[in-house]
């Protein structure tokens, strides 16, 4: 039951803030935050139903993962001033040619304490928003269906339980990348990035501070502190299978060697991943059409 509530939770947030992030539109490619690529011409709202299934661990730097499946509805909105996309729900704002300033979101999954594990008789951990503003630079058009660009996201992230928020923190998330529409000459859209991440000392303390009371012989009390957090490495594909469905897999490598918090007692790995893939479909849209340039063109 535990299961069934955290993918409903989980299918509201996603409802909640518009985000069609897991889905792969034809004028983006599999990865967050990411920017359009192509000069398309796509509808300018659609409405569709989606589900994403894969493995992700407890929490950052855990040694315990868990199966997730999530069917969610979704909103895309292709908005010169505010898009609702494959991006999330966010306002964007031109600064130069090759600079895009927009204010986007995300969410992270919930996590129950193990009886057994390293959060053991410890509080479970909330489901996570972040919300932020975040400057994407085009540095290159390697061809006319790819670009590289270095994104510099800084968001606020607070906690859910129920309707109770929670300030949990800041984390800064730069990250260099390439994104094609055209991977190896095929019809599948393509994404790489690589990049450090970094958190306050709020955020830290959510995942591996240890009060003195829940203190125990093999779990010390610890005083989290802010600094570095990780390196990720994220990779994605996706590509729509007829006129209205859409099949993506994305795939993500955390190296926490040298994190500021790796000597917390509840940081048990210095390398994670998360394997998601999923399908979408796309029920109506709208006559109306818009056109979707290459990023920084």
């Amino acid at each position: 039951m535990n299961f069934i509530r955290q993918a409903r939770g989980t299918a509201l947030l996603l409802t909640a803030l518009l985000s069609a992030q897991a889905v792969m539109a034809d004028d983006s490619v599999p990865a967050v935050d990411s920017a359009p690529i192509g000069n398309t011409v796509q509808p300018l709202w659609e409405v569709g139903v989606g589900a994403i299934a894969g493995t992700v661990p407890d929490y950052p730097a855990a040694d315990n993962y868990s199966a997730r499946f999530v069917p969610f509805p979704y909103f895309i909105y292709r908005g010169h001033l505010f898009r609702s996309d494959e991006n999330g729900a966010h306002l964007r704002a031109d600064v130069r040619s090759n600079m895009e300033l927009d204010v986007s979101g995300g969410v992270s999954f919930s996590s129950h304490s193990d009886s057994a594990g390293p959060r053991a008789g410890m509080p479970d951990l909330k489901y996570l928003l972040q919300l932020g503003p975040n400057l994407k630079i085009t540095l290159d058009h390697p061809s006319e269906n790819s670009s590289v660009l270095l994104q510099l996201p800084v968001r606020a992230v607070v906690s859910l339980n129920g309707l109770h928020f929670a300030y949990e923190g800041l984390v800064f998330t730069p990250d260099i990348g390439i994104q094609t529409r055209s991977l190896f000459g095929t019809k599948w859209n393509g994404s790489v990035s690589v990049g450090p991440e970094f958190a306050s000392g709020r955020f830290q303390q959510y995942f591996y501070q240890v009060d003195p009371q829940y203190a125990l012989p093999d779990r010390p009390a610890y005083q989290a502190h802010g600094g570095y957090f990780g390196s990720r490495l994220e990779m994605g594909i996706g590509r729509k299978l007829g006129k209205d469905f859409r099949l993506f897999i994305f795939g993500r490598i955390d190296d926490y060697s040298g994190a500021r918090n790796e000597d917390s007692p509840l940081s048990k790995s210095t390398m994670g991943y998360s394997v998601f893939a999923g399908v979408s479909w796309a029920i109506w849209h709208s006559k109306e059409t818009v056109s979707m340039p290459v990023a920084g063109r």
